[in-house]
Order: C-alpha cells, then structure tokens, then sequence
C-alpha cells in the first residue's frame, strides 16, 4: 500500500513538473499579424459599419475566434440601432494589435433631439466623409447547400478592400491578397469590392462546376 502511495505522488509529482516545463509556440498557432478586434456592444444586435459600410450585427465579432481582422489601425467603427445614439469608434486611438471594444449604446428620449456623436453626424445616418458609397447589389437568399462545392482561390487588392458576396458583407482583404478555401456552390454570384479613394469592382461572376477556380479582383485608384 506505501508503495502504491510513493508511487502515486510520483507521478504526480512528474506530471507537474512537465506541465510547467511545456511551451506553447503560440506564434506557430497564430501566424496573423494584423489588427484584431473584439466588439462587447451593448445592445449586442446593433449594427457595425466599418468605414461607412455596414459589415454586420455587433453580435458576430463578439469574441476572439469571430473577431474583425484588419490590416492597421486605421479604421472607423460606428454602432448604431434604432432608437439609441449611434457612437464612432476611431481604432486609430488604440495601441494594441489585439482590440477589444467596449461600447454601451444610450437609448434616445421620446421627444429629445439627436445629440451630434463623435464623428459630429447625428442620427440615424452615417457615412464616411471621404467619398460617397457605391450602391450594393439587391441582397440575394443564400444558395442552396449542394453536393458539390467548387474552391475559389480570391485574391483581393489592395489590402482592407471589403469583399460583398450577393450584398452580404464577406470580409476584408489580407496583406497577402490571396485568400483561400472560399467553398461555393456553382452558379451566378454579384461580387462587389470597395474600398476608398479605388473605383468600386462590380460584376457577376460565373463560379464553374469544377475543382479549382481562379477569381482576381484588383481595384484601381
């Protein structure tokens, strides 16, 4: 029995000594080295526009594994909903790469004029002061799920330029430009790219029944 006992604390013993001895080489797990952002925004279904351009609800950049990735600093964000004041976020004002934003929407008062808000807009509209907004193509329902998927190698430039698919907000793109394992059935899709200060790309692209399929979308200023 005293032996099963020095035993047991043995092991335990080496087992501690090894977690503690472990390394974790998180920069092979993560190799991304942009802008990372988290968004805790109370009411969590408000809208999130990045630039101007609504990317989607605050709900769906709520943690790391679905955070925002941009390429720098250099963004706008801005939390609006119906019937609360909208408010700007300048990620410029931030000094790490890893961006957690904690926004409380405040509801507006019956009968209470709109405050101007940070951007010096009032509500509910919002727009990027640089350039008028290409309009996006008439959102379209998701395709239906296939059998067969073919795999879209994208490449986007210049970087942050923000991809729609069918006027949903797809992401932006990476430094590298090239994104790949976009799995899509085959059929007619509208991508739209935009980005400002660039001629907006739009065009509806036949995506082929087949392995592989070459898509290169390049902006020009």
């Amino acid at each position: 029995m005293n032996y099963l006992k020095r035993l047991l604390v043995m092991m335990i013993l080496v087992g501690a000594f090894a977690a503690c001895s472990i390394h974790v080489p998180w920069g092979l797990m993560d190799d991304y080295d942009g802008v990372r952002v988290v968004m805790r925004v109370t009411p969590d279904d408000a809208d999130v526009l990045l630039n101007g351009r609504f990317i989607g609800a605050a709900y769906e950049f709520a943690s790391a594994a679905v955070a925002l990735r941009l390429a720098s600093r250099e963004n706008e964000l801005v939390f609006r909903k119906q019937g609360f004041r909208e408010q700007v976020v300048d990620l410029g004002n931030y000094s790490s790469r890893r961006i957690t934003v904690k926004v409380e929407l405040k509801p507006v008062e019956p009968g209470s004029p709109a405050e101007p808000t940070a951007a010096g807009e009032t509500d509910p509209a919002y727009e990027a002061k640089s350039e008028p907004l290409p309009p996006l193509p008439e959102e379209k329902p998701a395709p239906v799920a296939e059998g067969f998927l073919t795999e879209v190698a994208l490449t986007v430039t210049p970087e942050e330029t923000a991809v729609y698919i069918d006027g949903r907000f797809w992401g932006l793109a990476p430094a590298s430009g090239k994104v790949m394992f976009l799995r899509l059935p085959p059929g007619k899709y509208a991508f739209t790219a935009f980005k400002p200060g660039h001629a907006t790309f739009s065009k509806e692209i036949n995506v082929p029944k087949q392995e592989k399929f070459d898509l290169e979308i390049a902006l020009k200023k």
